[in-house]
């Protein structure tokens, strides 16, 4: 198994210290009209990413699963435990855009170059519900992944992309290391005004990968939040291994996918321009303490309708 000061140490020496303080104009909350005023909308800078298309299966001569070109120990000792009811073998998971064929994104993150200030907010403020402090300096990139770095003391590290639509797909593949529990990897949608330790401005919020508190161990948790109430889903996915996290919104509801498979749906849905924020967030007194790591192979944002623009940008 990883140990943490292993991973550590790897990972500072492969991204050879490339920290997000290069991304100083990045830096900030995510406040009021940053996502929309600040960035342009999805569709409008498309041309800028080289997104892949899911509309057609993997190559199969394609290289091996990133789990093991990615990992900055060159350890593949990342199994689920024996009694894990994992959704998936541990091979990364499929793709929901592949599964169900939604195309082209209409933007990504490869994470293979330094993060554009023009795609994203780098949070710099209080961490969540005021606890420790999400700091830029938390942030790495290199071997084609982005790595969030949660410290004992609670300083960690969250961004959101200045990229929004209402209706549409988001898609991202993230896996966690061996470390505190106390430590949970969040993958959301949030509206336009809010995120960085600012409240929803609208009540509503959709994490396609939540944790639900379980001692000694993650469990994934899907939350959805509207002004309708709260609904929820858990499953007993290992997230120490490589898995594909996707989320539908449409008018007829929100649908969840964990490696290509539904494990949520509501009827209810947002109705505000919302996007896709990668969070580490702490949670002193909930778990073991200590360090975690967070890894991202990649985000992608999807129309609704593969021709159309996702029911309107932000």
């Amino acid at each position: 198994m990883i140990s943490r000061s292993h991973v550590r140490l790897a990972v500072l020496s492969m991204v050879a210290m490339l920290t997000v303080s290069t991304l100083g104009a990045a830096q900030g909350e995510v406040v009021s009209g940053t996502a929309s005023a600040q960035g342009e909308s999805a569709s409008g800078t498309a041309e800028a990413a080289a997104c892949p298309s899911s509309s057609a299966p993997a190559d199969p001569t394609e290289p091996a699963d990133p789990a093991d070109e990615n990992d900055p120990t060159g350890s593949t000792d990342v199994t689920a435990p024996a009694d894990s009811t994992d959704l998936t073998a541990a091979t990364g998971g499929a793709s929901a855009a592949e599964v169900h064929s939604w195309g082209t994104p209409v933007w990504c993150a490869e994470f293979d170059d330094q993060l554009d200030p023009a795609d994203w907010v780098i949070y710099d403020s209080a961490g969540h519900d005021g606890q420790g402090r999400r700091s830029p300096d938390q942030l790495f990139i290199g071997n084609g992944s982005l790595y969030l770095y949660g410290r004992a003391d609670g300083t960690t590290a969250g961004l959101g992309s200045r990229h929004s639509q209402v209706y549409g797909r988001w898609e991202t593949r993230v896996r966690m290391y061996e470390g505190a529990d106390s430590y949970h990897p969040i993958a959301l949608l949030w509206p336009d005004g809010g995120g960085g330790g600012v409240h929803s401005a609208t009540g509503e919020e959709i994490d396609f990968l939540g944790v639900m508190d379980r001692p000694g161990r993650w469990r994934a948790n899907f939350y959805l939040e509207t002004p309708q109430g709260e609904e929820q889903s858990y499953s007993e996915a290992d997230l120490t291994t490589w898995h594909t996290y996707a989320v539908e919104n449409s008018p007829g509801g929100v649908v969840g996918y964990l490696d290509g498979r539904e494990w949520f749906r509501s009827s209810r849905s947002t109705r505000s321009p919302m996007s896709a924020c990668l969070q580490l967030d702490w949670f002193p007194g909930h778990g073991s303490p200590g360090e975690a790591w967070m890894e991202v192979d990649w985000l992608r944002v999807y129309p609704l309708d593969p021709g159309g623009t996702g029911g309107g940008t932000g």
